[in-house]
């Protein structure tokens, strides 16, 4: 008995220790992750809209896209300036894939035409809706010609958007 209740105690003890020493790295780690994030963004911001030589918030465009539940994907928009200039918009938008949500960004030039979508998180099935993020999905005429309010579709909905095939629903959301 005494040695199964010394066994616990050096297995606590050594649990303890463990979770110690994983909170003490996350606590390093996670400031930095977290910076990474943020320029990651940053730079596909630049990506998206390269015109722009710098992002702000429009927090009036904001609250009407709040108002409308028809844009209740749009998570944020930035305005894009050059020479203090309004050049475009870079919207942040969630839209509902498989397994679940994929986050975009997406540059608007002045005249309302799209310009690149970059996909930023996406956690679809691995060979499948995962390939939502290639270029030659991404890129292709029907998305890269769109204009603000048209309404893409893939072609099985009557649309022009060719979806991947095994991963309708992944290409509906983007």
């Amino acid at each position: 008995m005494r040695d199964y209740l010394r066994l616990m105690f050096v297995l606590a003890i050594i649990s303890a220790v463990a979770a110690g020493l994983l909170a003490l790295v996350d606590s390093f780690t996670t400031p930095k992750i977290e910076a990474y994030k943020a320029q990651s963004e940053a730079n596909a911001y630049q990506q998206v809209l390269p015109e722009a030589d710098s992002f702000g918030e429009d927090s009036e465009l904001m609250k009407e896209i709040s108002a409308r539940s028809d844009l209740a994907s749009i998570q944020t928009v930035k305005v894009g300036t050059k020479a203090e200039k309004q050049v475009g918009w870079v919207c942040k938008v969630a839209s509902p894939g498989y397994s679940s949500n994929i986050v975009m960004l997406i540059g608007i030039n002045s005249e309302g035409e799209l310009g690149k979508v970059i996909i930023l998180d996406q956690k679809e099935s691995p060979g499948l809706g995962t390939n939502v993020t290639d270029p030659e999905f991404i890129e292709q005429k029907a998305i890269a010609e769109a204009k603000v309010n048209q309404e893409l579709k893939v072609i099985k909905d009557g649309g022009e958007v060719q979806a991947i095939t095994g991963a309708t629903i992944s290409s509906r959301a983007v």
